[in-house]
């Protein structure tokens, strides 16, 4: 079924939207829209007065104006799903652990991420996704954002009527323009490639090696961020990702250039240095170019990368910052009706059990009146009496002066038991011979010791049954140097009653 799903890149100065139609086949892309947020009326009036003195009215907050450029930019728009890059501050910490399990990562990450933020845990809304796992490793990407932050943000989108199933920082979500192949070289390229996306405050970087996420970053760089420091920012970047990677690292064979980076020839200049490869502005293909102008691509870099991410659905990396008491909850909405069909379903079942149980019952019941008449014809034939409780049987069947009496209260089974228990464990002992009758028990056998013999007869004395047990000797054998054995009792626990 297909499904539309809506990127929205939220700026300073531009909000920006790209929407998707999803399909298990492939995508298409349908709209890609623009609105400019407001200018702040006060600070324009501020602008404007020549006497030093403060305009009236307070500043109107920067979040209120992204509200009302969003609720303008999708006016009339209809999608299913919204994927949301985080517009406020954001950091991106890389953890090594010395191991891969995701279990095991799930239980330890969280105590690394809290020593590496000067904040409680509680304070924050974080997550994390792999960048490289090895059987001795775990690289991870982990994002973290001030938790008062993520929730102002959904506040202002559900005014806006946007309930965005992911929210993440911005430097990961570029990957997915490689993954699926959105822009020239893919994820098939052996090379790794960058997009550097300068806004009007803040940039971002991710570098991606076959269409998987490697290194990613977001740092300030103001209105008047000059080239030579964003060029610093960047350069930290990748010595980072290049040490981390190690002698195996690939090239990094393509630079592309989103947003106002384009717009800034002696930005392109200046990175040409840090680049093995070409540095040239985002260009996009497929049905992404389809809908998206070449020159409007650098704008819609990051619109275009969420819907997308939003496309690969459980195959996008694990990276939300909604997580706990902020995540999505608009799927369990959506799987009401689901449910209804499924309690239909169970409710089935449970009269199929119902009706499986009443039948088995009834063959039940069907048995326990055949058993019931076997045992009355038993006890009618020995006794002269029908019985059909078994417990009132046998009381019977052991009444004494009857020739149910003989019924034995201990069976041969029993006497071995018994045999077994008073026998000690810790010697070599094997019984080549045993004799049980109703009052006498023989036994025949070998063992490595003659004093193994009188502990035998030691451990059978303290026995009920065998209360007067006896040697009849040992010899040593000349073959294997064993002791053969006879030992003698009668039984004194009741085997029913003897023989006149």
């Amino acid at each position: 079924m297909a499904q539309h799903i809506l990127g929205l890149d939220v700026g300073e100065s531009a909000v920006r939207a790209v929407l998707l139609e999803s399909t298990y086949r492939g995508y298409v892309v349908l709209e890609a829209r623009q609105a400019a947020v407001p200018v702040d009326p006060s600070a324009h009036a501020q602008s404007e007065r020549t006497d030093g003195c403060p305009a009236e009215g307070a500043p109107a907050p920067l979040r209120e104006r992204q509200g009302e450029a969003v609720r303008a930019l999708l006016g009339g728009v209809a999608f299913d799903a919204a994927i949301v890059a985080l517009p406020g501050a954001s950091a991106l910490h890389h953890v090594s652990l010395p191991f891969s399990d995701l279990r095991r990562i799930e239980q330890t990450v969280g105590f690394e991420v809290e020593a590496q933020i000067p904040f409680d845990l509680a304070e924050v809304a974080w997550d994390w996704q792999p960048l490289e796992l090895s059987d001795s490793k775990g690289e991870l990407l982990v994002a973290v954002a001030k938790r008062e932050e993520l929730s102002g943000l959904l506040a202002w989108l559900a005014g806006a009527g946007v309930d965005p199933r992911a929210v993440l920082p911005p430097g990961p979500a570029y990957a997915s323009l490689f993954d699926l192949g959105a822009v020239a070289g893919g994820a098939g390229e052996p090379i790794a490639q960058a997009v550097l996306d300068v806004g009007s405050s803040r940039a971002s970087v991710c570098v991606a090696v076959r269409g998987t996420c490697e290194a990613a970053r977001t740092f300030p760089v103001g209105p008047a961020g000059t080239p030579e420091a964003i060029v610093r920012e960047l350069r930290a970047t990748l010595r980072a990702w290049r040490a981390r990677s190690g002698p195996g690292a690939p090239p990094l064979g393509r630079l592309l250039l989103a947003g106002r980076a384009p717009d800034m020839p002696e930005l392109a200049t200046a990175l040409v240095a840090e680049v093995e490869g070409a540095v040239e502005p985002l260009a996009l293909q497929g049905p992404a170019a389809v809908a998206i102008e070449a020159a409007d691509a650098p704008a819609y870099a990051l619109a275009l990368a969420l819907a997308l991410r939003g496309h690969l659905g459980s195959r996008a990396p694990r990276l939300n910052l909604r997580r706990g008491d902020l995540a999505y909850v608009r799927d369990f909405q959506h799987l009401r009706g689901k449910v209804a069909r499924l309690g239909a379903w169970a409710a089935a079942v449970l009269v199929l059990a119902v009706a499986s149980s009443g039948v088995k019952v009834f063959a039940l019941s069907r048995q326990q009146a055949l058993l019931d008449k076997a045992l009355c014809d038993a006890t009618q034939k020995l006794v002269g009496k029908c019985y059909e409780n078994d417990e009132l049987a046998v009381s019977a069947l052991r009444g004494k002066g009857t020739v149910a009496a003989a019924v034995p209260r201990n069976s041969a089974v029993d006497v071995l038991a018994e045999l077994a228990a008073r026998t000690p464990q810790d010697i070599h002992l094997r019984f080549d011979r045993m004799e049980i009758t109703r009052d006498k028990l023989h036994l025949q056998g070998t063992t490595g010791a003659a004093e193994n013999v009188d502990r035998i007869v030691g451990g059978l004395r303290g026995s009920r049954c065998f209360g007067d047990a006896r040697s009849g000797g040992a010899r040593k054998r000349g073959s294997d140097g064993k002791f053969e054995f006879t030992i003698d009792s009668d039984l004194t626990c009741d085997t029913g009653e003897k023989g006149s």
